[in-house]
């Protein structure tokens, strides 16, 4: 068992207050005196009393507002089981959830419900959305001392919030790197995107047409379009795509909108191949049916669970959290299934 702040207090002669704010990272205390306190802490594996924080915090409610643009979107069922079964297990040290849900990227939606969060929100965790009055409207919690955790999207102006969610970049390169083997280095290839509103969805297209451009010169991308991780939307953005280019022969769905594009090449007179991301029930579907040759998932449930385990780990252990939190990324086949 790890030593206690007691006996911390005990080895280096000090309060128990002094142990206090040196583990803390508080002022009041000096730099020779916090460096002997961490250097016991570490020797003999201190670890918080977690039952005793607890009790303190049991008659603290700790509300968490959760706004995610996750209406017609399957993929965020995983996140939101991830983010209730989290709030579940640690509800006994006050955790609660306010999820509320608006469809795509209307930053007006957004705006709506982070302007009716109560005036005493101090933590927060939503998908945002890029767009200024957006990002001055977070920018302003942030000043206040709000507590935010990005999940699943980003946005690079926030200096204090922390990301929990997918590597976009990286994915997009994977997506590069299972196009070119499939094709074995050549297609017509036309990518569908959700939103330029989503810094995530511009960086796996990125991505991905850097893997393309650098190692796969015979791979062509003829066009590029956005859905709004929408189906109908993806089905006309489909449709056309296939009439405004009819030499595609391979399709990358770099976000949501599975069913819709899928309608749309079931329509189509020739073989158009697929691939996609995320393993919704459409798309577990698609890989048994053949109508996709694979997915790149990205653990959607543990991003959820660690948002919470995020907020968790700063407001109950103290513990200073930056990020990025990374899920990581499989690929799945109909074999997978």
């Amino acid at each position: 068992m790890g030593i206690t702040a007691k006996e911390i207090a005990i080895l280096a002669g000090v309060s128990r207050g002094t142990v206090d704010r040196a583990l803390k990272n508080r002022p009041g205390i000096s730099e020779e005196t916090k460096k002997k306190v961490l250097a016991i802490a570490e020797k003999y594996d201190y670890k918080p009393n977690i039952i005793g924080k607890a009790l303190v915090y049991s008659g603290r409610p700790i509300r968490i507002p959760v706004l995610l643009n996750s209406v017609g979107n399957p993929f965020f069922d995983d996140v939101k089981a991830g983010l209730f079964a989290a709030a579940e297990d640690y509800a006994g040290y006050g955790f609660s959830l306010a999820l509320s849900e608006f469809k795509g990227y209307d930053p007006e939606a957004l705006l709506r419900l982070l302007n009716a969060l109560p005036e005493d929100t101090a933590q927060l965790i939503l998908t945002p959305i890029c767009h200024p009055a957006v990002e001055e409207k977070l920018k302003q919690f942030e000043e206040k001392g709000v507590r935010i955790v990005m999940l699943s999207s980003s946005l690079n102006s926030l200096s204090d919030a922390v990301y929990v969610g997918c590597d976009y970049r990286k994915s997009g390169r994977v997506a590069g790197r299972l196009t070119g083997l499939l094709t074995q280095g050549h297609a017509n290839l036309f990518l569908v995107t959700g939103s330029a509103r989503h810094e995530g969805h511009e960086q796996r297209v990125e991505g991905l047409c850097d893997v393309l451009r650098n190692e796969y010169p015979g791979i062509h991308v003829v066009g590029l379009a956005e859905n709004d991780d929408d189906d109908d939307i993806a089905y006309r953005v489909m449709k056309n795509a296939l009439v405004e280019h009819p030499e595609t022969d391979f399709v990358f769905i770099t976000a949501a909108g599975l069913s819709g594009t899928l309608r749309a090449i079931r329509e189509h007179s020739h073989v158009v191949r697929v691939c996609t991301f995320d393993d919704t029930p459409v798309t577990c579907e698609a890989l048994r049916s053949g109508s996709v040759l694979a997915t790149i998932c990205q653990q959607p449930y543990e991003q959820g669970y660690q948002a919470i385990r995020t907020l968790f780990d700063a407001l109950i252990l103290k513990k200073e959290v930056k990020g990025p939190f990374y899920s990581q990324l499989f690929i799945k086949v109909d074999q997978s299934l």
